[in-house]
């Protein structure tokens, strides 16, 4: 109860578009299982389908008023490659890192990227709710909240599946949508034994024009008050 009046006090007099949530997740390489047809008499139906463990590591952005900020993707890998950028949705940053997760330095080119260029265009106080990624935050992520008027409202620990408005309302239908592009893609292409970097960004461009049609419920949840790194910006 504490964390919901805490977030009532902090969202008043915030306008929507001030309001934002931001939370990590990924898109794995494995379509999932899925109905098949089979020619009657088949004993042993066996559908082949090359998938791997694999997955990419991806941060979504979304104002109360269900606006989708440029998406910051992280690749597992040593090098970020030219191919591994084109074609994705537009204003999308790349990066990358041995785990294929975020650490310390990838969040904070997120955050002077993605989040700066959305706190500096808005006058007044920003609230960003998101988890209590404290390890991720540092001095410099710090001053340039006290400089911009953003104020943070952390989640409180093991209630993110009630408490987080991107797992509420919207990473569910994303990923019905994403294993449903996935699968397609892997038909067309039966000899990759991998999802090929090079078709991500294509892949994920697909993605968000069809998710686009879940901004009503991200809006309705956000406005409910219940080594070295490289990054690459993609623009066409």
């Amino acid at each position: 109860m504490e964390y919901f009046r805490n977030l009532e006090e902090t969202l008043k007099d915030v306008a929507p578009s001030n309001i934002l949530n931001f939370d990590e997740t990924n898109l794995t390489d494995d379509p999932g299982s899925s109905k098949c047809i089979f020619r009657r008499g088949v004993k042993y139906p066996e559908r082949v389908l090359n998938s791997t463990k694999g997955a990419i590591s991806l941060m979504f952005s979304v104002t109360a008023n269900g606006s989708l900020l440029p998406i910051y993707v992280v690749y597992k890998a040593e090098n970020l490659y030219s191919e591994w950028i084109q074609g994705g949705p537009r204003g999308t940053m790349y990066n990358r890192t041995r785990s294929g997760w975020f650490d310390s330095f990838v969040f904070e080119d997120y955050f002077n990227t993605t989040i700066m260029d959305w706190a500096k265009s808005l006058p007044g106080k920003k609230v960003i709710i998101c988890d209590n990624l404290s390890s991720h935050l540092n001095v410099s992520v710090i001053e340039l909240c006290e400089c911009h008027n953003i104020q943070f409202v952390f989640i409180p620990s093991s209630s993110t599946h009630i408490t987080q408005p991107l797992d509420v309302a919207f990473f569910a239908p994303l990923k019905k949508v994403w294993r449903a592009i996935l699968l397609k893609h892997k038909m067309e292409n039966p000899n990759q034994t991998t999802l090929n970097k090079n078709h991500f960004p294509k892949l994920l461009h697909s993605l968000v024009d069809q998710v686009e049609i879940y901004s009503s419920k991200i809006s309705k949840a956000d406005s409910e008050p219940r080594g070295s790194t490289h990054s690459t910006q993609e623009k066409y």
